[in-house]
């Protein structure tokens, strides 16, 4: 009987909030996690100090360090320390379903690399409608967001050289060189990510500084300048 393919969830994680670290905790609760990659970039003692217990109470979670280069430097540098055949990227404020692992693995049986639907702990009609156009997007387009979860088999991103290494703009970029290689898998069943950026800043606000940001990206300007507009938006 051919053995299911193992799967490494890598978390980039910088500065949290505790209620933050405690969906990480989570994360050892999805069906057959068998090892959680924390690559942490924070300069919080607390958080810090809250992430080193973490890992000392839970052996299937390791933690390692990163400089605060960017989150695509921390998804790389987990990668290289994860063992899994698979890598699935999981933001730290997301949460996902139980049986998340095993649909992975279904979906990447006979495929490469997918993504997740996603909802966000908010209900209002924005929230869903935002949640509803990302999903269609990504369903025309195959370029996905961080938010979506996406996993790939070993192979294919150390054959594509992981993420390119962008201070912003990281998943879009890997997502267009994936999908030159093969189409996407898409899985349904949402992963519930927080709408805290989007109620900090206002719905309109987010909408169209996110869209301002993919226009500019589409035609050439540089990742670090978006980054730095990001930053002075926020």
């Amino acid at each position: 009987m051919k053995k299911d393919p193992s799967v490494s969830i890598i978390v980039p994680v910088r500065n949290e909030s505790q209620q933050t670290l405690h969906q990480v905790q989570e994360l050892i609760l999805v069906d057959d996690t068998r090892e959680i990659i924390i690559v942490d970039a924070s300069d919080r003692i607390s958080t810090v100090n809250s992430l080193r217990q973490l890992s000392e109470m839970e052996e299937r979670i390791h933690l390692i360090h990163s400089d605060r280069v960017g989150r695509a430097v921390q998804m790389n540098l987990g990668s290289k320390q994860a063992s899994g055949d698979i890598l699935w990227f999981v933001h730290a404020d997301t949460t996902v379903p139980g049986n998340s692992i095993k649909k992975i693995q279904q979906e990447l049986a006979n495929h490469h690399w997918g993504r997740f639907d996603v909802n966000f702990n908010n209900s209002t009609h924005w929230m869903k409608l935002v949640a509803w156009a990302m999903n269609f997007r990504s369903s025309l387009s195959d370029v996905c967001t961080g938010d979506q979860a996406i996993f790939v088999n070993r192979e294919l991103f150390e054959l594509v050289g992981g993420y390119p290494e962008l201070e912003i703009m990281e998943d879009i970029a890997l997502s267009k060189i994936l999908r030159k290689k093969h189409s996407a898998r898409r899985i349904r069943t949402p992963v519930i990510t927080s709408a805290r950026r989007w109620e900090q800043n206002g719905y309109c606000r987010t909408i169209g500084k996110m869209w301002l940001m993919r226009l500019l990206y589409y035609f050439g300007v540089s990742p670090a300048t978006l980054a730095k507009m990001y930053r002075q938006a926020v």
